[in-house]
């Protein structure tokens, strides 16, 4: 499902490169859960926006679900990610003008789907994570768990092929944490899809296939 080699990425600063990833390679198969860590700093953030196609690399090959997409242009990419990626952020990242309902419509409105087909999708998701009574509600109304639980739902609407989670646990407490964190596994796993997470949780590391670690922007892989 996913495939980088060569991977390469730098900033200047002061006048100085920065190198962030330096020759990365590494595959994720269809269906598999692998976690992300390393130090704050040490580029997670940075090879996640690479995958997801929001950013470019300076060398190397991106391919996701058979489409190589560092070759896309920026509009190319944009319309890539609506389809084919969920996102779940640390901060949630709901719209606080839309209700609960509508934020889980929109990614369905801008890849094409009928009002009608989305409103039955919307109810089945939030009958799900249980928030079907809340659909009306706006974001600020609901606990942090449930403002993440409905972040999850809006990741997984449109039935993209890879998840990208970034510390989807880090501002929610401990037993929170675990509780949003299952179910996104749990329905990321019935759906046969691709979760690819960043965290500094070993207890969230230890629940993934593998783990990618970044050290000193080169990837390591580690099993089980």
């Amino acid at each position: 499902m996913v495939r980088v080699q060569g991977l390469g990425k730098s900033y200047v600063e002061a006048g100085a490169e920065h190198v962030i990833l330096a020759d990365v390679d590494g595959e994720i198969a269809a269906g598999e859960f692998v976690a992300l860590v390393g130090r704050s700093g040490s580029g997670k953030s940075t090879l996640l926006n690479l995958i997801a196609g929001i950013d470019r690399p300076d060398l190397g090959e991106i391919w996701v679900g058979g489409s190589r997409i560092d070759t896309l242009s920026e509009r190319e990419r944009t319309l890539f990610r609506r389809a084919r990626v969920g996102f779940v952020f640390q901060f949630f990242n709901l719209i606080a003008t839309l209700t609960v309902a509508e934020n889980l419509q929109l990614p369905l409105e801008l890849v094409g789907r009928t009002r009608g087909d989305a409103d039955g999708i919307v109810a089945g998701l939030l009958e799900e994570i249980g928030l079907a009574d809340r659909g009306a509600a706006f974001p600020d109304r609901l606990s942090g768990g449930e403002q993440q639980r409905v972040a999850i739902a809006r990741a997984l609407v449109h039935d993209p092929d890879l998840i990208i989670a970034d510390e989807p646990t880090g501002n929610l407490d401990l037993e929170t944490g675990e509780q949003v964190l299952g179910m996104l596994g749990r329905m990321v796993r019935e759906r046969g899809r691709t979760m690819l997470m960043a965290t500094h949780s070993r207890e969230v590391a230890a629940r993934a296939d593998r783990r990618w670690r970044i050290v000193e922007g080169r990837l390591q892989d580690e099993q089980g």
